[in-house]
């Protein structure tokens, strides 16, 4: 009986933690120069993160991101990193499993991985966000969606662009047991 892989690795968890670095500072940038909440700058380099990292790893990449950002800028203050600690590891998580799991391509798998986040935070707002601010429940993930337009479409066209440039650039990252083609 061969050995089990480990879940994950030093290499993983360093790889995590220079994304986490990148999620803490592009929202500085981003809110620097006034294009803060609608282009979702912290989802970016989660959302990248999720094609480098197994999807233990890229879940508690997603989860403590927020956290850290918020202690160390205020940003997002609470009870929004509370919120966004539930849904980044969505779509992290998603975007490892659809890439290195099932192997789609990376196009697919960001369209996979946003979709899955869009409906978990539809989910999440309508089922706890809206009865506790006693609004109608579609209301407030509808208005979510609309707001984070300008994120989601940066994310469908830069993501692709880094993963396979990254891969390009250090394609011993995304060379573990299960990577999928491009």
């Amino acid at each position: 009986m061969g050995e089990r892989p480990p879940l994950w690795t030093m290499r993983e968890v360093l790889v995590g933690a220079l994304f986490g670095a990148v999620g803490v500072l592009l929202p500085i940038l981003f809110h620097a120069v006034g294009l803060g909440r609608a282009f979702l700058p912290m989802h970016l380099p989660i959302l990248i993160a999720g094609f480098f990292l197994s999807p233990l790893v890229a879940a508690a990449t997603g989860f403590v991101e927020p956290w850290a950002s918020c202690f160390l800028t205020g940003m997002p203050p609470l009870p929004t990193a509370v919120l966004m600690s539930l849904e980044l590891p969505i779509l992290s998580a998603m975007a490892s499993v659809l890439h290195r799991v099932l192997k789609l391509n990376v196009w697919v798998s960001t369209i996979g991985a946003i979709v899955a986040r869009i409906l978990w935070d539809i989910a999440l707002l309508a089922t706890v966000v809206a009865p506790l601010l006693q609004l109608p429940p579609g209301a407030f993930g509808i208005t979510a969606v609309i707001v984070g337009a300008p994120g989601i479409g940066l994310q469908l066209v830069v993501a692709p662009a880094v993963v396979l440039a990254l891969k390009r650039a250090r394609p011993q990252w995304g060379q573990e047991r299960d990577e999928a083609p491009e």
